[in-house]
């Protein structure tokens, strides 16, 4: 039973919540309910590529669709074959996206 999680692991856990209260995001254009995720992947303990970080999945949720995200759920998945030579990382997002009014937009 002990070699089994040695060859192949699929783990996925939940990861946290986070909202604002809708007052905190009163006054904002609500786009809908977005989804994002980030990966990253790691062979033979060494050579490590990708950001699955937080920051990264919320990006790829938002992209060109919102400005922020609220009622933000967070889960993780995890794989892994033959004791780790191939290991891959990732994070998923969902929440709500808002537009920010322009007033709060930084001028660049």
């Amino acid at each position: 039973m002990f070699l089994s999680n040695c060859l192949y692991t699929n783990i996925k856990s939940p990861g946290w919540y986070y909202s604002q209260s809708y007052s905190d995001v009163r006054g904002m254009e609500p786009v809908g309910k977005l989804e994002g995720s980030s990966c990253g992947t790691s062979w033979l303990w060494a050579v490590y590529t990708g950001d699955e970080s937080y920051e990264a999945a919320v990006q790829n949720a938002v992209k060109d669709k919102a400005d922020l995200l609220f009622d933000v759920q967070t889960d993780y998945s995890y794989k892994s074959f033959v004791f780790g030579l191939y290991f891959e990382k990732c994070t998923r997002v969902s929440g709500i996206g808002v537009k920010l009014p322009q007033r709060l937009l930084k001028k660049e």
